[in-house]
């Protein structure tokens, strides 16, 4: 019987190869999408599964309360971790976490490395390490041990032996190689190449036993099947006994959802965990699509075997082998169709993994999980497409189909154009969803930040760096290209510290502000750009800046959003009084509003003022616009007072431009499919356009012999599908409309939803429809009637 089927299904495509190609072109097509989908979806459900114990770490989080709001943050203070494992049972085992960027040293050879962190010695022990060379129960228990991946380990030693080699750390320490450990996957949302024990941050400085300083990771491990809200309550009352003013509830999350559902900041936006819902409901849109053309064209083509049905239902086949035959045919040409596919995963994988910035192995084609899910998309689009089709042509009557019935196609011509108007509508929603999200990411990239972010460079301040700092500034202000110096503890695009505490006269005692603060040098706004709206910037012109008896600090530089939750205007806020972060001085200018995070989220209030011990960066500015000359005598200006340092910079735009890397893969990537879909419909739709031509063969010649003309033949024939389209769009449009508004409301600063959009795409759809059904009516409309009127 198998047998059997398998030879009329190779018939019928060696019959009607046009229509076979079609059928098996879509489904390769769909099936093709859905692998690749179900392969980045499946990397994105895997990232931090590699660990053992995945399934029982958390990471502690906060919830802070300024004003009954609740902002979310993902660090916690440094004396946290032993306290939770020593006092809640639940507890495990606890390890903290802190990311440095520090200069290494061996011999001749010298970087920066900046995937380095401090960690616990029982951070190994909670998480999954192979180790190639070392112990790792001992690897971080001497104060200047360090552990490297095999990568950094070739990097400075090449075939040598590690074990045992003295690294220098910032020109500063001495730390000796006790592991070396194989490189984590790149799935691992927590990844770093170098580690050293955390308590080295001390002699950094970088350390607080502060309860009320949130700085650093803390992951805990909990028993199986934790009470995690009883967790949470106990970790909260550890806080409020060290820190009896706080409001702060702590809280844990699980380490498997960290890299998926991770918030942070205001409310509680869908984290990444909404692309695996986009791209899934893509992968889904897709396989329908391909799915619908073969009902489609199976369907529409039913009169040229309705014989062939009567006449095995007169020789004794059950309308139940019918229906088998049918599903054997669809799953037949679903495996025609995979077994390309397959083929073209294999081809382009590596094309697919530098588009989406993935690192998927090609031995993934033997993984358990690939292939039962491959086997499921491949009997889900064979059930499909083959259901309406075995199910309709096996209900055919044999009595009616052997007496000659013209009509039997005819009578399922309302369902083919439903499932043309769902392809369609579907097909719709792809392309004004690209439309969209490619507007907001073009509205994000070209928004004005408030500062200038072209040509200028920002330096690193690795160990002692910072005490040459005065006289490296003096010398490159001196420097040729260079149109300005300054310093600050963190980039304008970075400013991620902030405080609450801040006071000023006639202040509402029930407001709680959390303000971003970043201490700077003189003249950071003229070299970033930033605009001061009123007083200004801190300069050497106003002896002011220095410390007077009666303040602290040498006053402070705030934004527009300071200004407002003051009640003050710009005027009024200067020479105000402000206390802040235990500084006591006044305002002295108002900047205007920048982005000093993501456009995503709104801008928030700032404080800026002068702290030289805690400069970490260098900005220059470069003045000319032959950059490669600025940049090589900046180099040589580096090398003259620093000459132990590597030089080391980074273009603040391409930081900008990394920012919105993932966002940009997932457009294109969105692109890319929303194309694939309108071939997969154009496709389906090129076939039914040729089979309503041969249908209508005879009444083409009749009317053309009547006297109508070439073009209202062409127009006849297309009149039918572009009135599907039309339907198809005000289907789509409104669903489009919503999801979109539902997408751009996770950022807070975003395009205005127009009817352009829709306009646009209706029209675009239109034209791709008129195209592909144009050529069989004008291939029709065309042809001599003489032969038309001889049709059958």
């Amino acid at each position: 019987m198998i047998k059997n089927h398998i030879k009329i299904a190779l018939r019928n495509l060696s019959k009607h190869k046009g229509y076979s190609f079609i059928n098996i072109t879509g489904l390769a097509l769909g099936i093709t999408c859905s692998i690749f989908i179900f392969m980045w979806v499946q990397d994105e459900l895997n990232y931090d599964r590699y660990n053992e114990n995945a399934e029982n770490i958390y990471r502690v989080e906060e919830d802070q309360y300024y004003s009954s709001k609740a902002y979310h943050v993902n660090v916690t203070p440094y004396p946290c971790a032993p306290v939770f494992k020593d006092k809640i049972p639940e507890i495990v085992n606890a390890a903290r976490m802190n990311y440095a960027g520090i200069l290494l040293k061996y011999g001749e050879k010298s970087f920066y490395e900046r995937n380095v962190v401090g960690i616990d010695s029982t951070y190994l022990e909670m998480f999954t390490f192979e180790f190639l060379r070392g112990d790792i129960n001992s690897a971080l228990d001497e104060p200047h041990s360090i552990i490297i991946n095999d990568e950094i380990a070739n990097k400075y030693f090449g075939n040598d032996d590690p074990i045992g080699k003295v690294l220098s750390l910032n020109n500063k320490y001495d730390f000796t190689v006790k592991g070396v450990f194989k490189k984590l996957p790149h799935n691992v949302s927590r990844s770093f190449e170098i580690a050293f024990p955390f308590k080295f941050f001390k002699e950094l400085g970088r350390w607080s036993e502060s309860w009320g300083d949130n700085s650093i990771t803390t992951f805990v491990q909990l028993i199986p099947n934790p009470n995690v809200e009883l967790v949470n309550k106990k970790m909260t009352d550890l806080l409020r006994e060290n820190n009896e003013e706080s409001t702060t509830d702590y809280m844990v999350a699980p380490f498997t959802r960290m890299y998926l559902h991770s918030y942070f900041g205001y409310g509680n936006p869908t984290g990444n965990i909404k692309y695996i819902y986009i791209f899934s409901s893509i992968a889904i849109f897709i396989l329908l699509i391909a799915c619908i053309n073969f009902m489609n064209l199976s369907t529409a083509r039913s009169a040229n075997r309705a014989k062939e049905i009567g006449v095995r239902k007169v020789v004794g086949a059950s309308r139940t082998s019918l229906v088998s035959q049918f599903y054997g045919e669809s799953f037949f040409l679903s495996i025609i169709g995979l077994i390309i596919s397959l083929a073209v995963v294999v081809l382009l994988l590596g094309e697919f993994n530098a588009f989406t910035g993935k690192n998927i192995a090609l031995n993934i084609l033997y993984d358990s999980n690939f292939i039962i899910g491959v086997i499921l998309i491949t009997l889900l689009t064979s059930i499909i497409s083959g259901s309406y089709p075995a199910l309709y042509l096996s209900a055919f009557k044999p009595v009616a189909v052997l007496k000659g019935v013209k009509n039997i196609s005819g009578s399922n011509s309302l369902f083919r154009r439903v499932l043309v108007i769902i392809q369609f509508s579907m097909s719709i929603f792809l392309i004004v969803s690209t439309i969209v999200v490619y507007n907001q990411m073009i509205f994000m990239k070209n928004k004005d930040l408030g500062y200038d972010k072209e040509h200028l460079i920002y330096i690193q301040m690795r160990g002692d760096i910072a005490d040459s700092y005065e006289t490296l500034k003096t010398e490159l202000e001196h420097t040729k290209g260079v149109g300005g110096v300054s310093a600050a503890n963190h980039p304008p695009n970075r400013i991620g510290s902030n405080s609450g505490g801040a006071e000023w006269d006639g202040k509402n005692p029930e407001t709680k502000v959390l303000i971003g603060t970043n201490v700077v040098d003189y003249n950071f706004c003229k070299t970033l750009g930033i605009e001061i709206l009123e007083g200004r910037g801190f300069t050497h012109e106003f002896p002011g800046d220095e410390i007077s008896e009666e303040d602290t600090v040498g006053g402070f530089l705030v934004n527009e959003e300071t200004v407002k939750i003051m009640g003050l205007d710009y005027k009024a806020a200067v020479g105000a009084r402000f206390e802040f972060m235990g500084g006591y001085g006044k305002i002295i200018g108002v900047m205007k509003n920048f982005h000093y995070n993501s456009v995503r989220t709104e801008i928030e209030p700032l404080a800026m003022m002068l702290a030289p011990d805690y400069f970490s960066f260098i900005a220059i500015r470069l003045a000319s616009n032959n950059i490669n000359d600025s940049i090589d005598a900046i180099k040589n200006t580096w090398s003259s007072v620093l000459p132990n340092y590597p030089f080391a910079y980074k273009f603040l735009d391409e930081d900008f431009e990394r920012w919105y890397r993932r966002e940009s893969r997932m457009v294109s990537l969105l692109e890319i499919f929303a194309v694939i879909a309108i071939i997969i419909a154009c496709l389906g739709l090129f076939g039914l356009a040729s089979f309503s031509a041969e249908q209508r063969t005879k009444e083409i010649g009749v009317r053309k012999v009547l006297g109508a003309s070439e073009l209202n033949l062409t127009l006849l024939m297309c009149k039918e599908f572009v009135i599907l389209v039309f339907i198809s769009n005000i289907i789509a449009w409104p669903i489009a409309y919503f999801s979109s508004i539902s997408w751009l409301n996770d950022f807070a600063y975003r395009i205005d939803l127009g009817v352009s959009f829709f306009i646009l795409s209706g029209l675009f759809s239109m034209v791709i429809a008129l195209i592909t059904v144009s050529f069989q009516a004008v291939k029709a409309a065309l042809a001599n009637p003489v032969v038309s009127l001889k049709y059958e």
